[in-house]
């Protein structure tokens, strides 16, 4: 008897899979957000910070509790614990110290996005003066799209004004 209602809650849910009608999930979109923060500074400096991405619950401590790299240069992995308790894990792509250019790809997350790239690049301008640009193109869905492009235009945000924070001159 015991099989038996297994196999009828089986046929059930497999009927019922079959019964429902054809929703396609929405499809994702392509958007990008770009962010630039110019203080002084030293390049160096700025660079050895920012291209340490385990410093990222500094720069955005709002959003990460905790910050972790495994592993140096193009591969590294870092784990970002989120202060919801969430889990985020990216992978560094490019990492150019000569261009002060440092690029990653989310490899796990759960936010409604795909195909997540951020890079930072820092120049140099006259006067000491230092141009930080915080760039992210990702692939969203329209329902989530207006939420995500302000999340994370605020997230770049606080990580660019806490960078100039912790290593800019006045």
């Amino acid at each position: 008897m015991y099989k038996l209602g297994i196999i009828m809650i089986i046929c059930f849910f497999s009927v019922c899979g079959f019964a429902q009608p054809n929703i396609k999930p929405e499809k994702f979109e392509k958007a990008s957000i770009k962010n630039s923060l110019v203080f002084k500074g030293n390049i160096t400096e700025v660079w050895d910070y920012l291209s340490d991405l385990g410093n990222l619950q500094n720069l955005v401590p709002s959003t990460i509790k905790k910050s972790i790299t495994e592993g140096k240069g193009i591969g590294s992995i870092v784990t970002l614990s989120l202060q919801n308790n969430g889990k985020i894990v990216e992978k560094i792509t490019t990492l150019n110290p000569k261009k002060h250019l440092i690029s990653y790809t989310m490899i796990e997350t759960p936010l409604p996005i795909q195909d997540y790239l951020a890079t930072f690049s820092i120049i140099t301008l006259p006067n000491e003066q230092l141009k930080v640009t915080f760039k992210a193109r990702f692939s969203v869905q329209k329902a989530n799209r207006k939420q995500r492009l302000e999340t994370f235009n605020n997230l770049q945000l606080e990580l660019l004004e806490n960078l100039k924070k912790i290593k800019g001159k006045k």
